[in-house]
């Protein structure tokens, strides 16, 4: 909880409840969901007829509503706690509960049906194609008319235009403007564009195109209005398909929650006296992380409480907003609040971790960094050696003491993390996944699937050959190609099957889908072909797939699915793999009957072959379902959206490079703009350019590659802010230029003072058995020393004056004596650790060969300090009387003698016999 006594937070909660918009502000761990929470309390509290039925509590996710919900009833009396989940509907839940309640309270004048039903993305998208169907057939001059040119940008691509559009749409739907308000825009923004063009031939337009663009610039009057024309007809078509996709909802009495939001906007707007009735009865409302409340949330807001939005309380921080392309608008929350009250930073997260988010976040301008080894970082020579740094390093934390619940592996996108949930399942490390995982591109969620086809479809052949080499009947490849040949005794049925035969009612698949390898399994036409172990097996199969059949038939779907995987050993553990594995294959089915389950509660008419078809066609689409597992004693691997809620030890980001993090910017066919109308990007037509002119301007004019970039910035920052002790952050090859994309991990590694590298796992970790890294039989000390481990760059930075500058003071210890505790060669590297006093260090020297001996390798500003440790570890296997120096380019500088007396101030400041305070300082009487 909060600590009460900060005054931004105290005057937060105590601000009267009907004032205008409240907003409590801050950045990560500053307390702004507690002090919502308390605001909430404080206000029913204070007024004792505030029903709870009448307040809302909210957040755009409903993992954030949620959380907010248990935040909330830890702080209420129990009775008013007990109040608050038996009649809190509009608490915990996200605002479209609400949208959906207000459409069937005024469905007798909204022109909307009672009994509307609730549409998830893939519904709609599946009504939006029969909306665009006819733009696709041979008849598209009598849905479009004479007038409009084929032509148009997008369309050589169906599919990609089909999505493109329905995104579009939505965004439209968000925003409140209609087809007509839609088409308008476009036609006022094409005139202002072409009738007064932008200077296309300025400098800075020209210097930020690329050569192949640069010539889409280059064009005169007619090329203009050509591309006019294409332009307008592309707004007309796109305004015809969201008419139809509107009309598609109505027909079918369906709405999406988006649609649901728009809609009851829409009536709160045109019916006052209903709007004067809702404002009555609600009497508070509180929302969490308003930095990504979508732009028609917060319209309903200010149509239900009114536009100033009095006893509206809202929490959120605009520099974790990374939902600005899908259409949050923080600037316009935030700017309509009365009063905002601004949280300071917390004691949780480090100083050096703040340090960096804001570097992050402002480029230029922040403060200076200061030292620690809280923010760590590290590039593989490739993505492999990657993975198995990052996992190394977790199963390392782990075996430290830190628990699993309290470590975080993240990304921008769960979609990438697979390889890395790989390598910590096998380390016996357990996941908790987080996000959009690609829950059907996995091998887990399709064996389900193939299960439960094979029960109510054996014909469907891909899924019955899935499942017969699965393990509880595991049969070879050549009983399988036998199951799919004809019977040595082959002999066409004179009757049809009856119906307990065929599956109990009538055949639901085509004849000419009757292929040998289903009947063969149904009916046991090759059975005596089979070796007694494998019919033995197919037998077995046989007998399940009949009570499958049975549970089909008698019970609803959800509860067949789950039986029928649970007999199908899904669940249960399989010989040589790890728990953590078992593990997450079980999650993975729960998350596909999870979604069946959601199905059937939606339409408990439709049967268990609708479903999986449903389950079908949302492995198709661009993007999956979100799964959310928030288990405590698992390694959180998932989005950074999914986990911005939450605290975490060490957080992990991985693979943070050019084109992944943040990826490249790809943007739509075309974009909108209310000032400019439709923006094409395609030259279609007569065009001699890939590109039009417009999109080439207004790319630069908006700064789009920006803003996408600013937007992931603000997602490294969050992730970044998770940690309360340490963060690492990893990516793998070379750097890029960072012009289609920035470099993000280039841009912290140039940060001054230089952040610390993360040094190898098998030298930060305590081993069991150093002796595994030793090259010599000398070399194996009788036990591996417990102090800290630290890098060698931390213990160089230790020796720094703790005066004039900013570092912490040595370690202090009676041991005195120095040892090799491991080292082996790795190429022209070398993995050492080495002991002095208390002192653990390790890390990899780089070796330059030399005449006679080698010599150390070092860079940085404290070079000679890390060259005397490197010498002092790798004892007489290099030459002590010179260093080399790497530069910041690759190329060696030296040798470079060694001071004597410096390398001995060195081990005796790491030792604790001297301070760390150098002779200006102590002379002056500074360090005393």
């Amino acid at each position: 909880m909060i600590d009460i006594s900060d005054a931004a937070a105290r005057r937060a909660i105590d601000a009267p409840s009907h004032a205008p918009l409240i907003a409590i502000t801050g950045p990560a761990a500053s307390g702004k969901t507690d002090t919502l929470a308390r605001r909430y309390v404080a206000l029913l509290a204070a007024d004792a007829t505030i029903a709870i039925d009448a307040t809302i509590v909210s957040a755009p996710t409903n993992a954030g509503a949620l959380a907010l919900h248990a935040r909330i009833a830890a702080l209420l009396p129990s009775a008013r706690a007990a109040e608050l989940a038996a009649h809190g509907r509009y608490a915990g839940v996200p605002l479209e509960r609400l949208a959906f309640d207000l459409l069937a309270e005024s469905a007798a004048f909204s022109g909307l049906g009672y009994d509307l039903e609730a549409l998830d993305p893939i519904d709609a998208a599946d009504i939006f194609e029969r909306a665009i169907a006819p733009l696709f057939s041979a008849e598209w001059s009598e849905y479009l008319g004479p007038d409009i040119d084929p032509e148009i940008p997008g369309l050589r691509a169906p599919d990609r235009f089909a999505v493109a559009v329905l995104r579009l749409i939505r965004k439209l739907r968000d925003a409140q403007i209609s087809p007509d308000e839609f088409l308008a825009m476009a036609l006022r923004g094409a005139t202002a564009f072409y009738a007064n063009p932008p200077n296309l031939s300025a400098p800075a337009l020209l210097y930020a195109t690329k050569d192949e663009h640069r010539p889409a610039l280059a064009v005169d009057a007619n090329e203009r209005e050509r591309q006019r024309r294409r332009e307008l007809d592309l707004a007309k078509i796109v305004a015809k398909l969201y008419r139809s996709y509107l009309g598609e909802l109505v027909t079918h009495g369906c709405l999406t929650p988006t649609d649901a939001i728009a809609e009851a906007t829409r009536i709160l707007l045109e019916h006052p006296a209903f709007c004067r009735t809702v404002r009555a009865r609600m009497r508070l409302a509180t929302i969490d992380d308003v930095h990504d409340l979508p732009t028609g949330e917060f319209r309903l807001l200010q149509a239900i409480f009114g536009k100033t939005l009095p006893s509206v309380s809202v929490a959120g921080d605009p520099d974790a907003a990374t939902h600005t392309f899908a259409g949050a608008r923080p600037e316009r929350v935030f700017g309509a609040a009365g009063a905002t009250f601004e949280l300071h930073a917390s004691q949780r997260v480090p100083a050096q971790i703040a340090a960096v988010v804001q570097r992050v976040l402002q480029q230029a301008g922040a403060g200076a960094i200061p030292a620690g080894d809280a923010v760590r970082l590290h590039r593989a020579r490739d993505r492999a050696a990657e993975i198995t740094f990052v996992a190394d390093a977790i199963a390392e934390a782990i075996a430290g003491g830190t628990s699993p619940g309290r470590i975080a592996l993240v990304h921008r996108s769960a979609r990438t993390l697979v390889a890395y949930e790989d390598a910590l399942v096998e380390r016996n490390v357990a996941v908790a996944l987080q996000g959009d995982i690609a829950l059907f591109a996995r091998h887990e969620t399709r064996d389900a699937l193939a299960l439960l086809w094979s029960a109510v479809d054996p014909f469907a052949h891909a899924a019955l050959l899935r499942v017969l080499a699965l393990p509880f009947v595991n049969l070879n490849d050549a009983t399988l190609a036998m199951l799919c040949g004809e019977p040595s005794n082959a002999q066409a049925l004179l009757f049809d099957l009856l119906p307990h035969e065929d599956g109990g009612g009538a055949r639901r698949w085509d004849r000419r889908r009757d292929l040998r390898l289903g009947t063969n399994v149904v009916r046991g036409d090759r059975d005596i072909d089979l070796t007694s172990e494998a019919r033995a097996r197919l037998v077995d199969f046989r007998t399940r797939r009949d009570a499958w059949q049975t549970l089909v038939r008698t019970t609803d779907p959800a509860s067949a699915a789950r039986a029928i995987v649970l007999d199908g050993g899904l669940f249960g553990p399989r010989p040589g793999e790890t728990a953590a594995r078992g593990r997450r294959r079980a999650a993975l089915v729960t998350s596909l009957l999870d979604i069946i389950a959601r199905y059937t509660e939606r339409l408990p008419q439709h049967d268990l072959a609708r479903a999986l078809a449903y389950c079908e066609r949302i492995a198709m689409g661009e993007s999956g379902p979100s799964v959310h597992d928030d288990t405590d004693d698992a390694v959180a691997v998932g989005a950074i959206d999914c986990i911005k809620g939450r605290r975490f030890a060490r957080v992990f980001v991985v693979d943070v490079r050019a084109g992944s993090f943040p990826p490249y910017y790809v943007p739509d066919a075309f974009l909108f703009s209310p000032t400019y109308g439709m923006i094409a990007k395609d030259n279609v037509g007569d065009g001699h350019t890939a590109r039009t002119a417009k999109f080439t301007w207004y790319q630069h004019h908006a700064k789009l590659r920006e803003a996408y970039g600013r937007e992931d910035r603000r997602a490294l920052a969050a992730a970044l802010a998770r940690a309360d002790s340490e963060v690492t952050i990893s990516a793998s090859g070379k750097a890029t230029r960072g012009i289609a994309a920035p470099e993000l991990l280039a841009e912290l590694e140039m940060f001054e003072p230089p952040l610390l590298r993360a040094p190898p796992p098998a030298a930060r970790l305590r081993l069991s058995d150093p002796a595994a890294f030793a090259t010599h039989e000398s070399e194996r000390p009788d036990a591996f020393p417990t102090p800290d481990v630290i890098s060698f760059e931390r213990a160089a930075a230790r020796t720094r004056c703790s005066v004039c500058g900013d570092r912490k003071a040595a370690l202090v210890s009676n041991d005195v004596n120095a040892s090799l505790s491991a080292a082996r060669t790795l190429g022209e590297e070398r993995l050492v650790a080495l002991s002095i006093g208390a002192v653990q260090i390790a890390g990899t020297l780089t070796i330059v060969p030399g005449d006679g001996m080698p010599h150390a390798a070092v860079r940085g500003k404290d070079a000679s300090v890390l060259a005397a440790l490197a010498i002092r570890a790798l004892g007489a296997r290099v030459s002590s009387s010179a260093y080399y120096v790497l530069g910041e380019d690759g190329d060696i500088e030296g040798p470079h003698p060694v001071d004597p007396q410096h390398a001995e101030r060195t081990f005796a400041v790491l030792r604790g016999e001297s301070s760390p305070v150098c002779n200006l300082c102590a002379e002056s009487g500074a360090g005393q």
